[in-house]
């Protein structure tokens, strides 16, 4: 069995970034707590990895220990959670992504400049949550494009992407805001990690019959993944360890792909891909054995 990976997976410039920043943030502690605000990036194997290694987890700022420092999460905050923090004294590392911080500016620029901001993604993701912050929460999200067909007629829209959204349907969207008002202004906030790895996957996955994401369940971009890859190859499945693979799905498999989300380390591909060598040498040669 031939094991393909995309050429662009894994591990994005932002999550990596985070990441770093929390194990710096570690080495300078001096028995100070560090604590993340929310889950640093949506990948549950990464993040025990993190608190075993000392990260603490705090879901909302009422949960931060009153001293130490506080890493914000890849998908950013509220500004009014930043605030809060930094008038409490604590020390505040931004692990907010670039692209995020480059959408939460757009978003406040459209809004400053009198556009009625549309978000296309999902509302409560934590990434949208810290965008509506900036702009009083006034904004529409939608995430497909019946939502946006059910939007009322405005006179000016202002459009920005969750970093994670599919381009194909990013650019769907678009077509449906143009016919709810006269002036639309479309501001390119796609992560380029989401375009490479999506484009990856769509080249991958017209190439193998079995297909692997590895990503965490709540990952956007892990699920975006998988929905592309589907297109071509239905044996696509998404999946956070090697445990939860299916024996049965690779008998007779020629070749399987793997690609990762944006959030998933390398450790954890590499496992992946151990695992399906130990499965192609015990079930796909017993099965040859068994046909001969």
């Amino acid at each position: 069995m031939e094991i393909l990976l995309a050429e662009s997976l894994g591990f994005c410039m932002g999550v990596k970034r985070a990441v770093d920043m929390a194990y710096k943030a570690l080495d300078k502690a001096e028995g100070t707590p560090v604590t993340s605000l929310g889950p640093l990036i949506h990948n549950s194997q990464e993040m025990a990895r993190l608190t075993n290694d000392g990260v603490g987890l705090a879901q909302t700022t009422a949960d931060v220990p009153t001293t130490g420092t506080v890493v914000i999460r890849a998908h950013g905050v509220t500004p009014q959670a930043y605030d809060e923090l930094k008038a409490r004294g604590l020390k505040v590392m931004d692990g907010t992504c670039p692209y995020v911080h480059y959408s939460q500016r757009k978003a406040r620029e459209l809004y400053e400049e009198g556009y009625t901001v549309v978000i296309t993604g999902d509302r409560q993701h934590p990434e949208i949550v810290g965008i509506l912050g900036h702009i009083n929460d006034e904004a529409y999200a939608v995430k497909s494009v019946e939502e946006a067909a059910a939007l009322p007629a405005l006179e000016r829209i202002g459009v920005i992407a969750q970093t994670t959204i599919s381009p194909k349907k990013f650019q769907a969207i678009i077509d449906v805001l143009k016919t709810k008002a006269p002036e639309v202004k479309v501001c390119e906030t796609i992560c380029d990690a989401t375009e490479e790895n999506q484009k990856a996957i769509r080249e991958l996955s017209g190439e193998v019959e079995l297909l692997y994401v590895v990503g965490g369940r709540h990952s956007a971009n892990s699920n975006k993944l998988v929905e592309v890859a589907r297109e071509q190859c239905q044996q696509t499945y998404l999946i956070e360890t090697p445990e939860e693979i299916d024996a049965a799905d690779v008998v007779g498999i020629r070749k399987v792909g793997i690609s990762a989300g944006a959030s998933t380390p390398d450790w954890m591909i590499q496992q992946v891909v151990q695992h399906l060598r130990g499965l192609d040498r015990t079930v796909n040669r017993a099965d040859h054995r068994v046909a001969a």
